[in-house]
């Protein structure tokens, strides 16, 4: 495939001396190839060229068709996803089920520290009742009895909110 062009290529690169006193000849085509170094001036160098545009040109066309297949696909997966979406199940309806949820807790928090108003004021009661009294600690069983019964009635609260 090659091997013609090949031998076509030595023979237009022979030097050629008439006589052999002083005077040299080059064939034209040795002249040309010389003046410009840069180009490639093998016979391939313009099928290889053509190949690498042929390549760059069948790329291109496989990436726009990648493209268009992966748009087509997420298209299809987002109508897909819709359809399998329940009714009342969007994303406006999840948004207003997470805000009541916020409230709710809210709610509690408010109502736990309103509930823990009285715990707190009796377990004042008793730490006063021991610093007042080092000594003497079972002079405090009013204070301890108080603190219990808030206690247990916080405890009947948080039980009632969860039925």
């Amino acid at each position: 495939m090659g091997a013609a062009q090949s031998s076509q290529n030595v023979q237009e690169q022979v030097i050629s001396a008439p006589e052999p006193s002083t005077s040299v000849q080059f064939s034209p085509s040795l002249i040309s190839r010389l003046s410009s170094p840069h180009e490639e001036t093998s016979p391939h160098a313009s099928a290889d060229e053509v190949v690498r545009r042929r390549l760059a040109a069948e790329s291109a066309h496989l990436r726009s068709q990648e493209a268009e297949i992966l748009s087509s696909i997420s298209a299809a997966l987002e109508k897909e996803n819709l359809d399998k979406e329940k009714p009342g199940m969007s994303s406006e309806v999840l948004g207003r089920d997470i805000e009541e949820v916020r409230e709710k807790v809210e709610r509690l928090k408010e109502r736990r520290a309103r509930e823990g108003e009285g715990v707190k004021a009796a377990r004042e009661g008793v730490e006063k009742c021991y610093l007042n009294n080092p000594d003497k600690p079972l002079d405090c069983w009013k204070q301890v009895e108080a603190f219990k019964s808030e206690v247990a009635k916080l405890e009947q609260a948080f039980v009632k909110s969860l039925q």
